[in-house]
């Protein structure tokens, strides 16, 4: 027969077993990166500003090649995106994430992560703005993202008021593209942020199951104990009543 202390403390630690269960998928849910990301990371001059061109860049990339090495083989995609600052287009093996609120896409690398540029607005462009939600590797249907890491330009103007021509220097940017700097590297800040307190949220929930384990075993061991001294106290008793009854024969 097994001991009721034994049953309770086999419940006990299949309820353990299925919380750390749940809390390691969702840990694993919560993820939204593959380490080899990082390696896939390459500066071009450009990105592909339709479906067709993008596809052909992709098999180029070829990042199913990569894609073994990540939790989540199928998550892994091709795409060309600007990086935090906002001055070069890059290409890399990531996993697909929502664009939200009408910024363009972006990796980065102290994150590893595809996340929105915040300091871009691209709801605010007269050809093809960004709609408030998008998923990252639809990224070429806005090329204008893109555009905002090209070089300032300058131009000659020839004055034609007085005798001799003047030149001056016109400096060329798209102003309405960028927000403050104030939202530098936010970005990549914002994400740095989500999974430090996916991190302490795992390793407090950890500490509180190690914390319950503790108490129960504490509880039941008080119950056991009183357990047991009763069926020590029935024993004896019975003992008693056979011994008299012994003398009384």
């Amino acid at each position: 027969m097994v001991h009721p202390c034994n049953c309770s403390l086999l419940r006990l630690l299949a309820v353990i077993c299925i919380v750390l269960d749940g809390i390691g998928k969702r840990t694993v849910a919560l993820s939204n990166s593959c380490e080899v990301t990082r390696s896939t990371k390459q500066v071009v001059d450009d990105c592909p500003d339709s479906e067709e061109k993008w596809k052909e860049r992709a098999a180029t990339k070829n990042c199913t090649a990569f894609a073994s090495q990540c939790a989540e083989p199928v998550r892994l995609v091709y795409h060309c995106v600007i990086n935090p600052y906002v001055n070069q287009t890059l290409e890399v093996c990531a996993y697909a994430q929502n664009i939200i609120s009408g910024h363009c896409t972006s990796y980065s690398l102290s994150g590893n992560l595809i996340l929105k540029n915040l300091r871009t607005n691209c709801s605010a462009f007269k050809e093809k703005p960004c709609p408030k939600f998008y998923r990252s590797d639809k990224a070429y249907n806005y090329p204008m993202c893109y555009e905002l890491t090209k070089k300032s330009t300058t131009v000659a103007i020839v004055s034609t008021s007085s005798n001799k021509p003047e030149t001056t220097a016109v400096l060329t940017t798209i102003s309405y593209n960028r927000s403050s700097n104030t939202n530098a590297d936010m970005s990549g800040k914002e994400e740095m942020i989500a999974l430090t307190t996916i991190t302490f949220v795992t390793v407090g929930t950890l500490l509180l199951v190690i914390f319950l384990i503790y108490l129960w075993r504490k509880r039941w061991k008080i119950i056991c104990n009183k357990h047991c001294r009763k069926g020590s106290g029935e024993s004896n008793d019975t003992k008693a009543e056979k011994m008299n009854l012994n003398e009384q024969s």
